[in-house]
C-alpha cells in the first residue's frame, strides 16, 4: 500500500449476514493495515422512514411472514430485463438516502467495499472511489451486479463461471467470517468454559426455526430419538415467546438441554458441536464449513437460502431436514456416520479481499 488509504465498508441490516461480513472485513483491515483508516457504516441507519420501510422492513416482513411472495419476487428479479426495471426505483430510494450519501461524501473514502447490493445502486454513477462488491450468498442474483462496481468477490468457482458467461470478471474469495474463527482453541477447555459436563455428543441448533419445523416440537422429537445427547439452542434476543416455550423443556427435567438468547461465544459453541442445525445463510454456512462441522439445514428462506442449500447438497456438504421427525432421524444418522457429509476448507476471505484492493 503506497499511501495511507481511507476505506469505507457499507452494509445494510436486511438480515445479519451483510453486517457481519462487513465487520469481519473491518477487523481484518485493522490488523493487516494498521495505518489505513477504515469505517463501517450500516446504510439502514441513514435512511428516512419510507426508504427504511422499502429496504429493511419489507424484506423482513415478506421473508418471515409471506415466504412464497418473497420467493416469487426473488426469482422474478433474477433476470437482466427485470433488473433494469428494478433499477428505475433507485432514484426514489436515493431521495430517501440523502443522509447516507452525505455521510459518504463527508468521509471522502479512497476505496469502498459493499456487502449489500443496494449501496452501489444509490451512489452517483460517477462516484470517484472505486467500489468493490462482496456477494454474501452462494448464488450471484442479478440484483448484485451493479454496473458501477469495479471488482466482484464471490464465494465459489461456480459463481465465477456464471459471471464469466455474463462477461463479468470476479475474484473467488469465499465469504468473510469473523477473525476469531481463525484462532486455534482447545475444544476440551471450551467445553469446561461452557459448562458441558459429559462426553455425550453436542447438537447445536441456531437460529430458531420458522415454517415447517417448530423449535419446541423439534427439540422434543430430537430427544425422543437420541437419549444420550446434549442439545444447545440459540434463540436470538428477539424471540422471547420461543425462548419461554423452550424453557418448559428445561423445566420438565431435561438436564442436557441448554437454551441461550444471545452469546458472545458463538464460535466456541460451534467448535464443540458434533452437529450443527441451522438455516442456510451465507455467513453461517461459511463458518460451519471453515470449522468442518456436519450441517443439517432446516427451513431455508425461499430464494437465496434455497440456492445456498442447493449448492451444499450438490457437493454433499449438508443434509436437509423437512420436518421435526426427519431432523431427529438425520441427527441420529449423522451421529452414527459423520463421514456421510464431505468436509470443505474455507479461505480467509477478508484477507483475500483486502489484499486485492489495497496491493
Amino acid at each position: 500500500m503506497s499511501k495511507t488509504k481511507k476505506l469505507l465498508i457499507i452494509s445494510c441490516s436486511t438480515g445479519s449476514g451483510h453486517f457481519r461480513a462487513a465487520e469481519s472485513i473491518r477487523l481484518t483491515c485493522q490488523k493487516l493495515y494498521p495505518d489505513a483508516q477504515v469505517l463501517h457504516i450500516d446504510m439502514a441507519d441513514y435512511l428516512n422512514g419510507v426508504s427504511h420501510i422499502y429496504v429493511v422492513w419489507l424484506y423482513s416482513f415478506l421473508s418471515a411472514n409471506i415466504p412464497i411472495a418473497y420467493k416469487l419476487i426473488y426469482h422474478a428479479t433474477d433476470n437482466s430485463l427485470i433488473i433494469k426495471l428494478f433499477r428505475l426505483f433507485a432514484p426514489i430510494i436515493r431521495m430517501g438516502s440523502k443522509k447516507f450519501i452525505k455521510r459518504i461524501n463527508d468521509y471522502r473514502p479512497d476505496l469502498i467495499i459493499s456487502t449489500h447490493f443496494l449501496p452501489p445502486l444509490i451512489l452517483p454513477k460517477k462516484f470517484s472511489a472505486p467500489i468493490s462488491m462482496v456477494i454474501t450468498d452462494y448464488h450471484a442474483h442479478r440484483v448484485w451486479l451493479a454496473p458501477n462496481v469495479k471488482t466482484f468477490f464471490v464465494a465459489t468457482d461456480e459463481m465465477k463461471n456464471d459471471l464469466e458467461k455474463l462477461n463479468i470478471k470476479s475474484v473467488v474469495s469465499g465469504i468473510p467470517i469473523h477473525p476469531h474463527f481463525f484462532k486455534e482453541k482447545n475444544v476440551n477447555e471450551l467445553k469446561k468454559e461452557l459448562n458441558i459436563e459429559n462426553d455425550w455428543p453436542i447438537i447445536l441448533i441456531m437460529p430458531i426455526f420458522f415454517g415447517s419445523i417448530i423449535a419446541k416440537e423439534a427439540i422434543t422429537t430430537i430427544f425422543s430419538y437420541n437419549k444420550k445427547i446434549n442439545v444447545v439452542a440459540i434463540t436470538g434476543k428477539n424471540n422471547e415467546k420461543v425462548f419461554n416455550d423452550m424453557e418448559t423443556i428445561k423445566d420438565s427435567g431435561q438436564k442436557n438441554f441448554t437454551i441461550i438468547k444471545i452469546t458472545s461465544h458463538i464460535d466456541g459453541w460451534m467448535r464443540i458441536a458434533d452437529i450443527i442445525v441451522s438455516k442456510a445463510g451465507g455467513l453461517t454456512i461459511s463458518e460451519v464449513m471453515y470449522l468442518q462441522k456436519p450441517l443439517i439445514v432446516v427451513n431455508p428462506i425461499p430464494g437465496q437460502e434455497d440456492y445456498n442449500t442447493a449448492y451444499l447438497e450438490k457437493n454433499n456438504y449438508c443434509l436437509r431436514a423437512n420436518s421435526s421427525d426427519d431432523l431427529a432421524k438425520k441427527i441420529k444418522l449423522l451421529l452414527s456416520n459423520p463421514k456421510l457429509i464431505e468436509k470443505k476448507s474455507h479461505p480467509n476471505a477478508s484477507e483475500i479481499i483486502l489484499k486485492k484492493i489495497f496491493d
